[in-house]
């Protein structure tokens, strides 16, 4: 896959795989969330409609160091889940990646997708935004 082959991905480029029963779908359809077809519409500018969850954080990510996103990732509900689901851009196919490993290399995952990307858990109970512009974090659980 392309975006694997990106130099800041490729040294964990192994860790990842496709979710083949997903194929031909994204985050959104696969798990049957409501989608914001026209992001710019919206005050957080993003593709999931966090108003349909019945609880939604926000975290603005560009006021915190990483390592201290890295933290907070480490000891949210997320790091209960031996791995997650996510794309790497909208419109890409879904990897399913460790949890352990997405928390490690978050970044280089965030600076390869570009405008952010969605993710899950493979059991679909937990949802994550991650934003570029503006600089944050939907999801329904705390990070």
């Amino acid at each position: 896959m392309k975006d694997l082959e990106h130099p800041l991905l490729a040294p964990f480029a192994a860790d990842f795989s496709l979710v083949e029963e997903a194929a031909g779908k994204g985050i959104i359809e696969y798990f049957h969330l409501i989608e914001i077809f026209d992001y710019r519409a919206t005050s957080y500018l993003g593709n999931i409609a966090w108003d349909t969850f019945e609880t939604a954080y926000n975290l603005k990510w560009d006021e915190l160091w990483p390592v201290d996103i890295e933290a907070r990732l480490k000891k949210s509900s997320l790091s209960e889940h031996e791995e997650v689901f996510l794309q790497l851009t909208y419109g890409a196919p879904i990897l399913k990646i460790s949890t352990s490993s997405f928390i490690a290399h978050w970044d280089e995952i965030l600076y390869q997708s570009v405008e952010g990307f969605p993710l899950a858990t493979a059991d679909g109970k937990l949802f994550l935004e991650w934003l570029n512009n503006p600089k944050s974090i939907y999801s329904n659980f705390l990070i």
